[in-house]
C-alpha cells in the first residue's frame, strides 16, 4: 500500500467562513501556526459566520482565515484523530459549539528544502512544489506542521498498512463519515 501526504485547507469557496467577534481576536500573530500551544488565548470566544447566507455552513470552515473551525459532532466522533496531533479548543457561533483546531505536532527535517520550491525561496514562504525525505515519514498516520514552509500548510501522513493507522487516518475518516469542508491536495506519493 503507498503511502500518500495531503495539504489540507478549508474549503472556502463552498463553505461559510467564521471570525471572532472580538477585534481583539482578530490579530493574525494570535493564529500564526508554530507547533506550540493556544489554550491560554483562544478557547471559549464567541465568533459569527460571515454574511454570505446562500453559502452553506460545512462540517469544518475557515475561522480568521488562518485556522480550521470544526463543528461539535465532527470532533467529538473524530476525537482520537485530532487530540493525536493537536489540541481542540472550544468556542461559540451563537448558539452552536465549535472547535480551533490547533495542530501541535511538528515534524522537522521531512522537507527537502533544497529540492522543494517556494515562491520566495530565500524566506521559505509559499511552498509551491513539496518533496519530501522518504527516511523521515511518520510511522503512523498522522496530521502534522513544518518548520521548513514556516508552518503554513497542514498536511495529513495518509498510510493504511494497519488497522491503526486507518483508524487515524483523517482522509479516510472524512469520506468514511461525508463529512464536509475540506479540501485534499495530494503532494506526495511513496510506494
Amino acid at each position: 500500500m503507498s503511502k500518500v501526504i495531503y495539504k489540507i485547507t478549508p474549503d472556502v469557496n463552498h463553505y461559510r467562513v467564521i471570525f471572532p467577534d472580538s477585534e481583539a481576536l482578530c490579530e493574525p500573530d494570535l493564529w500564526k501556526p508554530d507547533g506550540s500551544s493556544k489554550e491560554s488565548t483562544l478557547i471559549n470566544f464567541s465568533a459569527h459566520y460571515n454574511q454570505e447566507k446562500k453559502t452553506p455552513i460545512g462540517d469544518m470552515a475557515a475561522i480568521n482565515l488562518q485556522g480550521l473551525a470544526i463543528r461539535d459532532h465532527v470532533a467529538n466522533e473524530l476525537a482520537e484523530i485530532f487530540e493525536d496531533s493537536g489540541e481542540l479548543l472550544p468556542f461559540y457561533v451563537g448558539d452552536d459549539n465549535w472547535y480551533f483546531y490547533n495542530v501541535t505536532r511538528k515534524i522537522e527535517g521531512i522537507l527537502d528544502v533544497e529540492m522543494s520550491t517556494f515562491m520566495l525561496p530565500s524566506l521559505n514562504i509559499g511552498l509551491q512544489k513539496a518533496i519530501f525525505k522518504k527516511e523521515k515519514l511518520p510511522k503512523h498516520s498522522c496530521i502534522f506542521k513544518m518548520p521548513e514552509d514556516r508552518f503554513e500548510g497542514t498536511y495529513i501522513f495518509d498510510s493504511r498498512k494497519n488497522d491503526k493507522d486507518v483508524s487515524l487516518n483523517l482522509f479516510c475518516a472524512l469520506q468514511a463519515h461525508g463529512f464536509t469542508g475540506l479540501n485534499f491536495e495530494e503532494v506526495a506519493k511513496f510506494d
